[in-house]
């Protein structure tokens, strides 16, 4: 009985040591549920515009049952996140501008006290990222290297990749810690614990990675650190100079091209690790590379981790020299039944050491192997260059064939791998029929077989108003809608196309793909070596149509008639920006848009008149446009006289105590003239000094504030309106709500920071006020670009009611760049309309825009809203409330 006794006594005790274990391991918060993290999806694609592939989205999820955070990692700036950090599941925005071609890796962690629980990973692509293929990696393991082993004596290696299988490591002065500053705090999210470590004149040498003859566009990535404390300094010195720690190449770790390499500001901050990106092209593919790093510092001060080769979009080009000589068959191109293009490459060989280059190929049955290589015809390239191609001709029609590349030296003939084609003819398709299988897709589809195009370039290739590597083609002489489609690759050379020209396009199967894009029919994928130029300078007569049309002849040229627009303007005043102006037909808006790449736009003015427009019909997801072509394209618009383009600001806003605001007048062909200033009066008053006008208010005397119009004129030119108010003086029993919505501080916590519908009250410096968004848009604080998000149709922000009081004024700044088609009302929790809150469209431009409702019938102790009225967004950097 003792013994038993004794036995449940040990179990108790167990069991209470191991409970209490067990509760010391779970998360900070006490809560018992193992952690969580699951995220979806995990690859984001986005194209060279900034906006998702078909297939893909902006956005991913985040399933967590604890706190969060999401870090870019490598430095990557171009991706933006909506949100940075939370708790528990949540959705996170990405935004990326245009013109990216790389890609990204978002961390997503959950963490304690005692360090990260769990990492999840999401990669953002953009643009034509060559899909990336780990050849080599080294993370210098996890083993005891407290002795500080040679890197010759070092055994603990963490090689991964598809080319390690013979590497080796040699070096000097050279070996391998786990003391210093850890790689794993490292922003780029290093591997830890262990590094190389150089001694001043340190080198270490990875030998033998190996590469097929088509791995020649790389990318070399490692981290670096340097720290060094001269002698009687006290503070160590982290600055990782790339001067004094070189990278070099080999094709056979004798011969070496040095490579040069960017890093990010990691060794700014702590743990000052930086993480270094080194893109290049070889210049003839190679068996083996081997990578030498050497420091040549003033100390014992430079690590390194984490080194990987990859294959990626290429860089500076490095010459290894040659290894083994060896022949690379080029597929067959160019098929048209009775002809095609074939072709090879040199691998490790000069074209110098050849006498011929060219190509043997033979129709067969039956298998490759029994094909008699003695009955094959012989064609050699007319040029003997590296790669080579070969037009050939009197083929037949459906028939299969066997080709093979060859190179004739002093030593015999060196043959390439046998490539196998059908001699098929592309189908020839009508632009209208091609339009018709477009518009029947919902997503991006191949195209069903081989096709061939022709038609009429409409656009103007050499004035660039259109996206990057973008055709216009039209039937030839079309005036109805449905004849005309995008020719998308941004490997075409537009400058080599023409307004009028003629050409033909083959599309293949295996890579020529359709799709309605931004509402327009597109097709993309095709080799544009396969652009054939039939014909120049043929006639394009441009439709005449009206705004409610422009959608039905998108892609083709249209003109639209009696045009106006009440200000002045220039076209395009920022390189390598997009930019859109608003002009109106019969009170109906026009779009007219600029692209970012359209040069011959910039510094060009256009007046404010009635005239036509011609240009490319488009659209920006389903809202109509029109591109210009060139500049006769808008010629109507042209300035002729002395005229006023822009004033700056376009409104003034001055405080009832009164004060003084400058306005920058910008004009064009002003020599001689003078600009005025007219319309103010009482306590407003302007004085014009060349182009440049100071607006001086007086203290208003008046409870309600002071409104008057501002006429800027130049001699024989034209008239601008600027809008100037002076607030109304206080009346003593006034209560002034002012918030900037820019800063994160004024925000309570738990305000949202991605998009959320979900109707919710939140203080805002001791007031309550109370959220709603709408599916698609929300409400939420964009941290990143720094805005208050309401959206969309029937969004509101419910403001709060002040006892003996009433709302008597609302003053709303919206962000530069704010949309301009969102309409704004004030209404009661009845949802009826204030007097004094009709709807405003808040379509003005330039800078942060004030819009102000001044109600007159409002109640005291009541709530109003600010309401969203259509499927747009308002982004607010400030609110001011007034209560009387």
């Amino acid at each position: 009985m003792k013994n038993l006794n004794f036995l449940k006594l040990f179990l108790a005790t167990i069991f209470v040591t191991t409970t209490a274990l067990f509760a010391g391991c779970v998360d900070d918060n006490d809560d018992t549920e193992a952690p969580r993290l699951e995220i979806s999806p995990k690859t984001l694609v986005f194209n060279d515009e900034g906006f998702p592939v078909d297939g893909s989205q902006d956005y991913f999820e985040i399933s967590a049952n604890r706190k969060w955070t999401a870090t870019v990692v490598d430095d990557k700036t171009w991706v933006t996140l909506s949100k940075m950090e939370g708790n528990g599941s949540d959705k996170v925005q990405v935004s990326i501008p245009e013109g990216i071609t790389d890609e990204a890796t978002v961390m997503i962690q959950i963490s304690n006290k005692v360090g990260v629980l769990l990492t999840e990973k999401v990669t953002i692509r953009s643009g034509n990222v060559v899909p990336k293929v780990v050849i080599y990696n080294e993370t210098f393991g996890t083993m005891d290297a407290s002795s500080n082993p040679a890197v010759t004596n070092y055994i603990g290696w963490d090689t991964t990749g598809e080319g390690v299988t013979n590497v080796t490591y040699t070096g000097e002065g050279t070996t391998i810690r786990n003391t210093g500053k850890s790689s794993a705090e490292a922003s780029y999210e290093g591997s830890g614990p262990n590094v190389v470590f150089f001694s001043q004149t340190g080198v270490f040498q990875i030998n033998k990675i190996a590469l097929n003859a088509e791995q020649t566009t790389l990318k070399l990535t490692f981290g670096g650190n340097y720290s060094y404390k001269p002698e009687g300094a006290t503070e160590w010195d982290n600055t990782f100079n790339t001067n004094q720690f070189n990278v070099a190449l080999s094709s056979n770790g004798t011969e070496w091209v040095p490579i040069s390499y960017t890093k990010n500001d990691g060794d700014s901050k702590e743990p000052y690790w930086i993480f270094a990106t080194a893109d290049f092209t070889l210049k003839h593919g190679i068996n083996n590379i081997y990578i030498k790093f050497t420091a040549s510092s003033v100390g014992n001060a430079f690590r390194l981790d984490d080194v990987t080769l990859s294959t990626g979009n290429g860089g500076q080009e490095i010459d290894l020299g040659t290894t083994d000589p060896t022949v690379s068959t080029t597929e067959a191109s160019q098929i048209n039944g009775t002809s095609a293009t074939l072709g090879g490459s040199l691998v490790n060989m000069d074209i110098a050491s050849t006498t011929e280059v060219g190509v043997e190929y033979i129709e067969y049955t039956g298998e490759v192997a029994s094909i008699n290589w003695d009955n094959a015809t012989k064609a050699a390239a007319t040029e003997k260059v590296t790669p080579w191609k070969v037009m050939i001709t009197g083929l037949t029609a459906d028939k299969q064939y066997a080709v093979r590349a060859y190179a004739t030296t002093a030593t015999g003939k060196i043959y390439g791998s046998i490539i196998t084609f059908i001699a098929t003819a592309p189908e020839p398709i009508s632009i209208a029929d091609l339009v018709t299988k477009i518009k029947a897709t919902t997503t991006e589809t191949p195209i069903d077989k081989d096709y061939v195009i022709q038609g009429i370039i409409c656009g103007d290739p050499q004035s660039k108003n259109c996206s990057f590597g973008t055709l216009y083609l039209m039937t030839k002489g079309a005036t109805t809608a449905g004849n005309a489609v995008t020719v998308y690759n941004t490997d075409i050379a537009s400058e080599t196309y023409s307004l009028g020209d003629e050409i033909k396009v083959i599309l293949r199967k295996e890579n020529a793909k359709m799709q309605v894009y931004n509402s327009s029919p597109q097709v993309s994928g095709f080799d544009p070596a396969e652009i054939e130029k039939i014909s120049s300078n043929n006639e394009v007569i441009p439709v005449e149509t009206t705004v409610d049309q422009l959608l039905d002849f998108v892609c083709m040229p249209v003109t639209i008639k009696n045009v106006t627009i009440e200000q002045a303007g220039t076209w395009k005043q920022e390189e390598n920006k997009s930019v859109t102006h608003k002009f109106k037909v019969n009170g109906v808006d026009l779009t007219v848009y600029i692209n970012k790449g359209a040069e011959i736009f910039k510094d060009k003015p256009f007046a404010a008149k009635t005239g036509s427009i011609t240009g490319i019909a488009a659209a920006y997801k389903t809202d109509a446009q029109i591109l210009p072509r060139n500049l006769d394209d808008v010629k109507n618009f042209e300035i002729t006289g002395p005229t006023i383009i822009s004033v700056t600001p376009k409104s003034l806003s001055l405080p009832a105590t009164g004060g003084s605001e400058e306005l920058m007048v910008e004009v064009m062909n002003f020599e001689g003239k003078t600009l005025n200033a007219k319309g103010l009066s009482g306590i407003l008053k302007a004085e014009v000094n060349g182009t440049k006008v100071t607006v001086t208010a007086s203290a208003n005397p008046n409870n309600t504030a002071e409104s008057q119009t501002l006429i800027l004129s130049v001699d024989d030119g034209n008239k601008v309106e600027v809008p100037v108010r002076v607030e109304g003086k206080p009346s003593g029993n006034e209560t002034i709500i002012t918030l900037d919505l820019t800063n994160k501080d004024n925000y309570p916590e738990g305000f949202p920071t991605s998009k959320t519908e979900e109707e919710k009250s939140y203080t805002f410096g001791g007031y309550t006020y109370t959220f709603k968004g709408t599916t698609g848009a929300g409400y939420y604080f964009q941290a990143t670009s720094k805005y208050l998000m309401l959206g969309k149709t029937g969004a509101y922000i419910e403001l709060p009611a002040i006892p003996d009081k009433k709302l008597t004024k609302i003053t709303l700044t919206t962000r530069d760049g704010a949309s301009k088609k969102v309409t704004v009302g004030i209404v009661d929790t009845n949802d009826a309309i204030v007097i004094g809150g009709d709807n405003k469209l808040w379509n003005q431009d330039g800078g942060n825009i004030v819009y102000t409702y001044d109600l007159s019938e409002s109640l005291v102790n009541t709530k109003y809203r600010i309401k969203v009225t259509n499927s747009n967004n308002i982004q607010l950097v400030k609110w001011e409330f007034v209560y009387k």
